[in-house]
């Protein structure tokens, strides 16, 4: 195996793109800013302020664009409207960026929407099939229908929110709760949930692999980081429907990861398991803890690098056979034995294997969603079975069995493709080698001063059953870790 990569590695070299260079331009302005990531509000110029939450999506989504930009090798050698594709790749990682660093909760719903267009483009202009004009529709319709009780919701908070900071908005305690939950309603499929995920595997399916990276690592992240900010200002109205929505998240969450195990498509099984890892997030975040948040926090970063990667692979199986079907693509152990090694570990990554991030996210989340309740124990044990089940699955489909014709002559994975795949897998394990190492992307000090965080563990002090003493024992348990053990 090890000979396999060495030599691919010596016999090619690596393309040099102009795009690379720009999106690198991106990355090292965001790393200026690495010293700063102990701040508790960030004011940035323009309105636009970052803190431990907005810094590490941001350089997830400047990250995630250099892998797209690596990805899209045919884009480029085949000359596929190159230009334009670099432009409609740096104007989405633009929304993305003002929408991760807007204080003005006017702007944040701007590039919300904003960030949808360039997506649309990517699969309208760049997608494999005929179907691909269909998927685009039902994507924004599904999408930007559900944010509008959205709107609703913040011009009846104060129209005068709209332009001040969310720290000083006025907090949504009068409202019904079906206004309450219209204005999460949005972010519910984005993330996506369970019954309003529909238009997910649709948009996968018939998009390019930058569309899909993308579409899996940043843009459902979105969702989780609309709620973080939102939570706090409704949470009084949304009362106990909190418990019913977590019910929905998690059991769904279990429901698709059966579904799972019956997908035939690569990218449809791809992108349902993203539907799995966001119900534990939607989880962690409704409970409004500082594990909750933390640990949804850290889902995110190690979906997104994850389900990137896996997206990637499978892209390069398909150039290679042509097809997407598990029933086709088996056997590339015999063929590519050097893509193997990147299956496993892509694969255990997404099942939450040690050392990765989503280990560790995945242990704060259901910390906290059993502390809110026992009652979560039974859906987050079949969320990690079937979890380990469909990557185990999606492992041994791919890797073993007779291999077809069709792929029996495919081309040597080369150093571009090993290279993106490194990218991938390297930040969701080194990450978890030292504690430390984590206040890159979370700061657990900002994050005990965020509102959410402020407004859950206010509640929980309240709570009959929660004792002082157990709380001061917690926050000591991370301020240890978080100075490095």
């Amino acid at each position: 195996m090890m000979k396999v990569l060495i030599i691919s590695i010596m016999m090619t070299q690596l393309g040099n793109w102009a795009s690379m260079v720009i999106a690198a331009s991106v990355l090292l302005f965001c790393l200026i800013f690495v010293g700063k990531h102990d701040m508790d509000w960030f004011e940035m110029v323009g309105g636009a302020s970052w803190d431990s939450l907005s810094y590490s999506l941001i350089l997830l989504s400047v990250w995630v664009t250099l892998l797209m930009i690596l990805s899209s090798y045919k884009v480029y050698v085949n000359e596929k409207f190159s230009f334009l594709y670099n432009i409609t790749i740096a104007l989405l990682l633009f929304a993305l960026v003002m929408a991760f660093s807007s204080s003005s909760l006017l702007m944040f719903y701007i590039f919300f929407e904003a960030s949808l267009v360039p997506t649309f483009f990517l699969i309208l202009g760049w997608g494999y099939q005929p179907e691909r004009l269909q998927a685009g529709v039902y994507m924004m319709l599904y999408t930007i229908f559900a944010s509008l009780p959205l709107l609703v919701v913040l011009v009846n908070m104060n129209i005068k929110d709209f332009s001040d900071s969310v720290l000083t908005m006025n907090t949504l305690s009068s409202s019904s709760l079906l206004i309450v939950v219209g204005s999460l309603l949005a972010f519910m499929v984005k993330l996506p949930l369970y019954l309003v995920h529909l238009w997910l595997p649709k948009a996968h399916v018939e998009a390019p692999v930058a569309g899909s990276m993308v579409l899996a690592s940043v843009l459902l992240k979105l969702g989780g980081f609309g709620m973080i900010r939102l939570l706090p200002k409704v949470a009084f109205s949304l009362g106990s429907m909190s418990w019913s929505l977590i019910s929905w998240g998690l059991v769904g969450g279990v429901y698709i990861s059966v579904s799972c195990l019956r997908q035939v498509d690569v990218k449809v099984l791809i992108a349902l398991s993203s539907v799995a890892h966001m119900a534990m997030v939607f989880g962690g975040i409704l409970t409004m803890t500082s594990w909750g948040v933390n640990g949804a926090l850290l889902v995110m970063l190690g979906h997104g690098f994850c389900s990137s990667g896996l997206f990637c692979i499978a892209n390069m199986n398909y150039e290679r056979s042509g097809t997407r079907s598990l029933l086709v693509m088996k056997g590339v152990q015999a063929v590519l034995p050097s893509l193997t090694l990147w299956w496993f570990l892509l694969a255990a990554a997404n099942m939450a294997a040690p050392p990765s991030m989503n280990l560790l996210g995945e242990i704060h989340s259901i910390l906290g969603l059993v502390r809110w309740s026992l009652f979560n124990i039974a859906p987050l044990g079949g969320l990690i079975f079937f979890a380990a089940a469909y990557s185990l699955y999606l492992y041994v489909a791919t890797q073993h069995g007779k291999t077809p014709g069709i792929i029996s002559s495919g081309l040597p994975v080369n150093t571009r493709e090993h290279l993106t795949l490194m990218l991938h897998w390297a930040p969701i394990n080194l990450l978890v080698v030292k504690f430390s190492m984590l206040q890159l992307f979370l700061c657990f000090n900002s994050l005990f001063k965020m509102l959410a965080c402020e407004a859950g563990e206010e509640a929980l002090l309240e709570h009959p059953k929660i004792n002082t003493l157990t709380l001061s024992t917690l926050y000591s348990m991370l301020n240890y870790l978080s100075s490095g053990g």
